[in-house]
């Protein structure tokens, strides 16, 4: 994987079964993941994904845009989906006690 085309934040995708998700983190796999995984029917936003993943691989565009295509992509077929890393120590299980 070139690093130039590798994304800021990952995306991760829930493709063909509740609760096993693929994380995409560059340009290249989420032309994999576009060609050889993609679950649902190929319209629009999925051709503009093909193209611009493709120019980023070839540092012909940025591969942020690329990324951002292809959660339109995703978004577009209804595909479930994470965006990024979070910190767990951010997140509480339980909500705060009330402040009255």
């Amino acid at each position: 994987m070139l690093a130039h085309e590798t994304w800021q934040e990952p995306v991760s995708l829930e493709l063909h079964r509740i609760g096993e998700f693929r994380t995409i983190r560059s340009s290249s796999e989420a032309l994999d993941c576009l060609v050889a995984d993609w679950p649902a029917e190929e319209d629009q936003a999925y051709e503009d994904a093909l193209m611009i993943c493709r120019a980023a691989i070839e540092g012909r565009s940025d591969p942020e845009l690329a990324r951002d295509a292809f959660i339109v992509a995703a978004y577009e077929a209804r595909i479930y989906m994470r965006l990024g890393y979070f910190i767990p120590d951010f997140v509480t299980l339980e909500p705060p006690n009330a402040p009255f």
